[in-house]
């Protein structure tokens, strides 16, 4: 009581010195000294219990008393903990949600899917554990007589954090329009339903003015969210950044990017280097062949083990992809869907279309890493806009590396490497 006594008087002095007499300084320093002294002296209660009722006495007489001191002291706490917490999150620690699948399967964005025929969305307490532990949320519209779809709404705010989506049917029985608001599945700031006539895969059979009979699913689809994790911003303080690591920089000053974004690549080139990326899918530093054997690019390149080589796939293990290979994947795609639709490959169009990979078009294309410069690439260089695009980035841009995973805990079994908590991802 005697020291906790001393440190609150002493603190309020400080904060008071500029209003208080010098004779009320002196007198308080005098009541604190004196406590301290009983506190240091050998052990007796009377004297202790008498200095801290002349304390007391002096700081009510002396002091300017606060108005609601306990708020204050609430605030106080309050600031302190939101100061602490900003410290940790600037130099030591900062948390960062993965929006994207440029790093898959290595780090996950947020991916959706339509439920198969047979595969059923969990209710209740498994509901809850799949959206709060494994972040995989689940949406479903059922039709409630003979509907027909007439219109989807662009999303609006709903009480100010909660978005909204509305859907018009009309009943053809009743010969009445149907609306249903529902809170869609959002990606980037965009609802992935849609809206107006041009509807995504995720209503479904969409098309042609199809009735959906009673009982049927209008939507029917699964969310996974991306993974949230914590860059370590302590350790490029006190060295570079090394070949293969996973780093978070900052965009602004890189041509051909917006500038105000956090981008996490896996660092590719080092300041100086000429990398050429060979159309078997492997990277050629300084004219060594980097292969499953380098460290740590073990699983980038564990597609090797196959007896064939197979084509470059979205979301797997293929290695870097150049533009030349690029187009291969592109075109196997465009085959797939125009068979699976029974018209002519040319009459599918793919989005990507474009030159995703100017700087390497192909396995004699040539990139020289200039001084103090590095070159990053995303894991899954199918569906990544990286150095590969916009070329290389300025080491002063680099402020951290991937350090652990703390979000899902769970699994997410629809996808190839299900379970990513704590390091598990490198």
């Amino acid at each position: 009581m005697a020291a906790e006594l001393c440190h609150q008087a002493g603190k309020l002095l400080n904060h008071q010195r500029d209003q208080l007499s010098p004779e009320a300084i002196s007198e308080l320093r005098e009541a604190i000294a004196n406590l301290r002294t009983a506190m240091h002296s050998s052990y007796n209660r009377a004297t202790l219990e008498e200095e801290i009722a002349k304390l007391e006495e002096t700081g009510s007489r002396k002091l300017i008393p606060y108005r609601s001191p306990g708020m204050r002291e609430n605030v106080e706490v309050a600031l302190f903990a939101v100061a602490i917490a900003m410290s940790v999150r600037t130099f030591f620690f900062q948390p960062m949600g993965i929006p994207t699948g440029s790093m898959q399967p290595t780090l996950y964005g947020i991916t959706e899917g339509n439920l198969g025929q047979e595969e059923l969305a969990p209710t209740g307490v498994n509901a809850w554990v799949q959206h709060y532990l494994a972040g995989v949320s689940y949406y479903h519209l059922v039709s409630d007589g003979n509907w027909r779809l007439i219109s989807v709404e662009k999303p609006r705010k709903s009480f100010v954090l909660f978005n909204k989506q509305r859907l018009t049917f009309r009943d053809t029985d009743k010969k009445i329009d149907i609306v249903r608001d529902i809170s869609p599945p959002m990606n980037s700031g965009d609802s992935m339903l849609g809206s107006g006539r041009a509807l995504s895969e995720y209503v479904l059979n969409s098309h042609n003015n199809y009735t959906y009979k009673k009982g049927e699913y209008v939507i029917n689809m699964r969310r996974e969210s991306g993974d949230h994790l914590l860059v370590d911003r302590l350790t490029y303080n006190f060295r570079k950044p090394n070949r293969g690591e996973i780093i978070v920089f900052e965009t602004k000053n890189i041509t051909g990017i917006q500038n105000d974004l956090f981008y996490i690549k896996r660092l590719a080139g080092l300041p100086n280097e000429k990398i050429r990326i060979g159309d078997d899918r492997h990277l050629v530093i300084n004219d060594k062949r980097l292969d499953a054997s380098d460290h740590p690019f073990e699983l980038l390149y564990s597609f090797d083990v196959a007896e064939e080589i197979p084509l470059a796939q979205d979301s797997r293990f293929s290695g870097h992809v150049n533009q030349k290979v690029f187009q291969q994947v592109l075109d196997e795609r465009r085959k797939t869907v125009a068979r699976q639709n029974g018209v002519d490959p040319s009459r599918i169009q793919m989005s990507y279309e474009g030159n995703i990979s100017p700087n390497f078009m192909n396995g004699s294309h040539e990139f020289q890493i200039p001084p103090n410069r590095y070159l990053a690439l995303g894991d899954n260089t199918v569906s990544s806009k990286d150095s590969r695009d916009w070329g290389s980035l300025p080491a002063k841009n680099i402020f951290g590396k991937a350090s652990f995973i703390y979000w899902p805990f769970l699994g997410q079994k629809h996808r190839t490497r299900p379970n990513r908590f704590g390091w598990a991802f490198q």
